[in-house]
């Protein structure tokens, strides 16, 4: 994937959808807001609070877990989101075989919950993906949404420079 589109003879497309996650349903929930307050791009403790940060993120879960399932199930248990993404996921794939006849494998990498972002990147290698696009449904961008999800892919390229590329 270090390469343009243009160097690669047989260009197997990926398209990597990047989303917040939310819980499927009430269970879920705990360990959803879990995973949020445990990234310091959510809470940003002093350098010498770091080693707490899983500390900070089990009280702060267990205390809003139930006012969040509460918000949850007034929804129908859970989170859409996946469901949402899903949805465009499909659509964009049909549209670009329809539109430019591209054949792209779509991917869905969440930031707080499953799939995370690192299990789309394991099947993207699976798949052989030689061309990826990288799209992030985050309306805006904040450190805390679409940059925490960006420093993972970070990170993973960074890990595997064999894979991707430097």
């Amino acid at each position: 994937t270090g390469s343009s589109l243009a160097d690669i003879t047989d260009p197997k497309v990926g398209v990597l959808l990047l989303n917040l996650g939310g819980p499927e349903t009430g269970e879920d929930v705990e360990g959803f807001l879990y995973n949020l307050f445990a990234d310091p791009d959510i809470i940003r403790l002093p350098p010498f609070l770091t080693p707490l940060q899983s500390f900070v993120a089990t009280i702060i879960s267990k205390r809003r877990a139930p006012k969040s399932r509460e918000a949850y199930d007034s929804i129908g248990g859970g989170s859409p989101i996946l469901q949402y993404t899903r949805a465009q996921a499909d659509l964009m794939a049909k549209s670009l075989k329809d539109r430019y006849g591209i054949e792209a494998k779509t991917y869905i990498g969440m930031r707080y919950w499953y799939p995370f972002t690192e299990e789309a990147l394991e099947q993207i290698k699976k798949d052989g993906i030689n061309a990826l696009v990288i799209l992030p449904l985050y309306p805006q961008f904040s450190i805390s949404t679409s940059g925490s999800s960006l420093r993972v892919l970070q990170e993973e390229f960074a890990k595997n420079v064999d894979v991707y590329g430097p």
